[in-house]
Order: C-alpha cells, then sequence, then structure tokens
C-alpha cells in the first residue's frame, strides 16, 4: 500500500495530529490543558450549567467542578443563578477568561507558523486546503 492510499489517512492523520497535539498543550500559556479546554467551551458555547459542561468536555461532574472552582479561583469564569432554575448555577467566562484563551490561541499559532517555516509553499498551501474539509470533520464537536 502506497502512502497515499485512502485507506492510509485516517491512521496517519491519527499519529500527525497526536504529535501535533503534544506541541501545542505546551503551547497553553499558564493554564493545564483541561482548564484551557473548559475555558474554551464556556466562551464558545456562552453561560452553561456545570453538568451541561461537564458533558462538553467529556468529564465526571466532580472534575468539572473543580475545573470550575479552579478557573474561578484565577478569575477566569463567574458563577450566577440561572433565572430560569434559581436552584442552578450558570458558568460565564470573565473578559480575563477571553483574555486567556485569546492568549493562548495566539500562541498555539505561532507555534504551528513555526513549524510551517520548514515548508514548501506548495505544502503549506496543501495544508489550507484540507483545513475547510477538517472543520466540517470537527462540527459536531
Amino acid at each position: 500500500m502506497s502512502d497515499d492510499a485512502p485507506t492510509d489517512v485516517p491512521a496517519r492523520l491519527a499519529i500527525v495530529t497526536g504529535r501535533l497535539n503534544r506541541r501545542l498543550r505546551s503551547a497553553s500559556g499558564k493554564l493545564s490543558h483541561g482548564l484551557l479546554s473548559a475555558l474554551a467551551t464556556i466562551s464558545k458555547q456562552g453561560p452553561v450549567r456545570l453538568a451541561e459542561l461537564a458533558q462538553l468536555e467529556s468529564v465526571s461532574p466532580p472534575s468539572t467542578t473543580r475545573l470550575v472552582a479552579d478557573l474561578e479561583s484565577k478569575g477566569l469564569v463567574s458563577r450566577e443563578s440561572d433565572p430560569e432554575d434559581g436552584r442552578a448555577v450558570l458558568i460565564s467566562i470573565t473578559p480575563a477568561g477571553e483574555t486567556a484563551v485569546a492568549e493562548a490561541r495566539a500562541a498555539r499559532a505561532e507555534m504551528i507558523a513555526e513549524l510551517f517555516e520548514g515548508l514548501e509553499p506548495s505544502e503549506i498551501a496543501a495544508i489550507a486546503a484540507a483545513v475547510p474539509a477538517l472543520e466540517k470533520a470537527m462540527e459536531p464537536f
């Protein structure tokens, strides 16, 4: 089977994205991967309940409670009563949280740009052409 065989693409993509993810995790700034992931989800989804955040992040409710407590202690999220159910709490991102997400994304983009420095323009163009398809594949997530 050649390197370009379509059945080989998923395996190769899994390997390269795993390697890339490990590199990007080091560019997360001052937040752990788990904290940054939860913060980015809150940023994207808007105010969320703890249970919803746990589901979106695929972590247990107790772990989510700890993540949110840590983010709250850093001033990156705030809690407020859910206007639809006074017993529930909504988690919202603060301006400092938005800044932290933006800084982490910028650091990751810079790391990708550094990786691109060793590529030919045609290779960068091929990656750029694949980005919309990857974004579409990730839409449900």
